[in-house]
């Protein structure tokens, strides 16, 4: 508790000298700068929970002047079900909340506090690293909206992670980070250089004012990066102290202190060593990898927030058949909305008017455009890519497939792995074992050498660092993680990284994983009245004629070297391609475009004739061609004994020909996202161990 009359008892910040407000602790007066600090802090003392100042280690944040009109904002969102969060057992929900001004273990006390004392809430997690806090909840018997205004009662600032609203504050965080590191840098280099002037006077001699002059500065710089950039160690382990814990920063913040007071009294004095080099290394290293765990959360949690922004920011409504401009996100059910050929679909729902051929690609990795008429279902972040079709919304656009998988990879994100939270509950023990070995460092060399009792005890401190224990698991986690991401794999959780070893069961997805998602040519057959004609002639005349095509079919023939002078007269029709090579027209498209009097059966692939005036000539079967690697990865999964399946959207005969050309005998098609996380969790409740590879966002949870 504060007894400076000038800094205000709640937020610390200075009390302008007209301001005349206080309040009443344990008989005292304590001054506020404001009323909504005064608000704030009697809330906290009349609700029988003034022991959050007394094991507070930093002051509150100031409340800002929207926070008492925010259970009225925050009445929009009470009765959109897919804000409520994750939906659990009898009309329960868990709710994520990112919320600003969480500073140590006195501000989650105070949160669950306040939240778990009223009605309609069953628990609360309160993360103090991430600010991020989990709610167990009953909407029926609290409304959203009060759950924001408790917690802006006692000085929190909540946003919903969805609506991204948090963003500026992780900009703010990372921002800061950046700076301490930043000074701290500088700092290093610039210490480092006088540094290397003094080791040097140590072996070829010095002057006493040149000595004296290095070190000097040396001093000067180190303290800016000592009190700026080191003081989050401070701070880190003023709270462990507070709270009876001995954490990670707590040998740290000794080190570092005992480096820099004993380099003074070496200056002063005119004795012994100093230790600015040190000091400032120590400082900035270890500012770095928090620097690199900071940046590594804050992009895992931003993947999940992407999902949300493949919906589009506005929406094209029809009412009372007139169009209209509006925000995406107040979309309703019934409303119809006019979606152009290129632009992304707002919201699930249904053809009502029109056809079209939609890129599902994204969500449900289909490789193909799926046609679409009047009475089929439409996905939001779809994109529709040919003609103008209306649609009937039949979700909200926060209850769509793409934003429920985004909550799910959310939340998938705030869990921590089992190995970082033991490396965590270790580090405790450890850091206790280095301070007492510390403390015998010293007792020792006291009675034998007094001149060894500082360096000795500094080199026990320093080295054996615990942030190594603590930073080891999610330093490798990340690392790894971006290793993966160079090379095309995103990991949606870290944990997965642990468990690779145990996985006795690989799921596929097909699309983009086991295939390129381009079309290749998987078979040739050559009209057997047809003389003259071999495979590889015909796939030429088929490059040719695809030169000038941008149709994806096209891709099937784009790797062949062909002589372009060859062909003449291209043109390129809805259902083919035609042109002249020698003298001799050719045809390749569908069996109606070439004249081919065939019905045509379904197989799975597609299917395109190459023919001139004569008859068809060739018949070219393509498919999602398979990835280079595809194969002997199989085999290499296969030789160590583990079971494969493909899980794929596509339809059925995509699917089969895949599992056949790979030798993968057990797969699944048209599967949606949910559908997809059934089957996993039905391997799951079998006991088994599955590793799910995927491309596509619905891939992600």
């Amino acid at each position: 508790m504060t007894e400076d009359p000038r800094l205000c008892f709640h937020c610390g910040e200075p009390v302008p000298p007209s301001c005349k407000l206080a309040v009443e602790v344990e008989g005292q007066q304590q001054p506020v700068c404001c009323s909504g600090c005064e608000a704030v802090a009697n809330l906290i003392l009349q609700s029988g929970q003034s022991r959050y100042y007394q094991f507070r280690t930093e002051t509150a944040i100031k409340p800002a002047e929207e926070d008492a009109g925010i259970e009225t904002s925050w009445q929009r969102y009470d009765e959109r079900h897919s804000l409520w969060g994750s939906p659990l057992k009898n009309g329960r929900y868990e709710l994520l909340l990112q919320v600003e001004g969480i500073r140590c273990a006195a501000c989650a006390w105070l949160i669950r506090s306040q939240l778990e004392a009223r009605p309609g809430i069953d628990q609360v997690q309160v993360d103090v690293a991430t600010g991020f806090v989990r709610i167990n909840w009953q909407p029926d018997k609290l409304r959203l909206s009060k759950i924001a205004a408790i917690l802006a009662g006692v000085g929190y600032r909540p946003h919903l992670p969805l609506l991204g609203a948090e963003a500026t504050g992780r900009q703010q965080e990372r921002r800061n980070a950046l700076k301490r590191l930043g000074v701290a840098g500088l700092g290093m280099m610039q210490v480092m250089m006088y540094a290397v002037a003094l080791y040097a006077g140590d072996a070829m001699g010095i002057s006493e004012g040149s000595e004296r002059f290095l070190q000097w500065v040396s001093l000067v710089v180190t303290t800016p990066v000592l009190f700026y950039s080191g003081q989050v160690f401070y701070t880190s382990a003023w709270r462990s102290i507070s709270n009876r814990k001995v954490g990670m920063d707590v040998p740290v913040a000794l080190a570092i202190s005992i480096a820099f007071i004993m380099s003074c009294i070496n200056f002063l004095t005119g004795q012994g060593h100093v230790y600015f080099d040190s000091v400032v290394m120590f400082i900035f290293f270890l500012s770095l990898g928090r620097y690199a765990e900071l940046v590594i959360r804050h992009r895992n949690l931003q993947t999940g927030l992407a999902l949300a922004r493949l919906l589009p920011e506005w929406a094209e409504l029809i009412r009372d058949g007139e169009p209209e401009q509006i925000a995406a996100t107040d979309l309703r059910t019934s409303d119809h909305v006019r979606v152009r050929a290129g632009q992304t679909i707002p919201a699930d729902g249904v053809v009502r008017k029109g056809s079209t051929e939609v890129n599902e690609a994204l969500l449900t990795g289909e490789s193909r455009p799926v046609g679409k008429d009047v009475g089929d279902n439409v996905i939001a972040g779809s994109i529709n890519q040919t003609q103008t079709i209306e649609i009937e919304v039949t979700k909200d656009p926060d209850e769509s497939a793409v934003s429920v998988m985004g909550r799910m990879l959310l939340k998938s994100q705030t869990h921590r792995s089992r190995y970082a939270r033991l490396s965590e509950r270790y580090a405790g023990w450890f850091v206790a074992v280095v301070l007492t070995v510390a403390s015998l460092t010293a007792l020792f060399w006291l009675l034998r050498d007094t001149a060894m009792l500082f360096p000795a005890t500094l080199a026990v401190l320093v080295i054996s660092c615990p942030c190594a224990l603590s930073l080891a698991t999610p330093a490798a986690i990340a690392s790894s993680s971006r290793a993966l991401l160079e090379k095309g794999v995103l990991l949606t959780r870290g944990a997965a990284l642990e468990a690779l070893n145990g996985v006795d069961t690989v799921v596929f997805d097909k699309t983009g994983t086991l295939t390129s998602g381009r079309p290749a040519i998987v078979d040739v057959v050559i009209n057997p009245n047809r003389d003259g004609f071999t495979e590889q002639k015909a796939i030429n005349l088929a490059a040719l004629l695809e030169l000038d095509s941008s149709h994806p079919i096209a891709h099937a023939f784009a790797g062949f070297e062909v002589d372009r002078k060859q062909v003449r007269q291209l043109t390129n029709h809805e259902n083919g391609v035609q042109g002249r090579v020698d003298g001799v027209h050719y045809q390749l498209g569908n069996a109606a475009f070439t004249g081919v009097n065939v019905v045509e059966i379904s197989s799975g692939h597609g299917r395109l004739w190459l023919a001139d005036e004569k008859g068809w000539i060739a018949r070219f079967d393509l498919d999602d061609g398979l990835r280079e690697s595809a194969g002997e990865t199989i085999t290499a999964l296969k030789a160590r004994g583990l079971e494969l399946i493909i899980l794929s959207g596509d339809h059925e005969q995509a699917v089969a020909s895949v599992a056949k050309r790979t030798g993968i005998e057990q797969w699944h098609a048209e599967q949606s996202p949910k559908m997809k996380m059934d089957f996993l969790q039905s391997l799951q409740a079998e006991g088994k161990t599955v590793l799910m590879v995927g491309d596509g966002i619905n891939d992600a949870p």
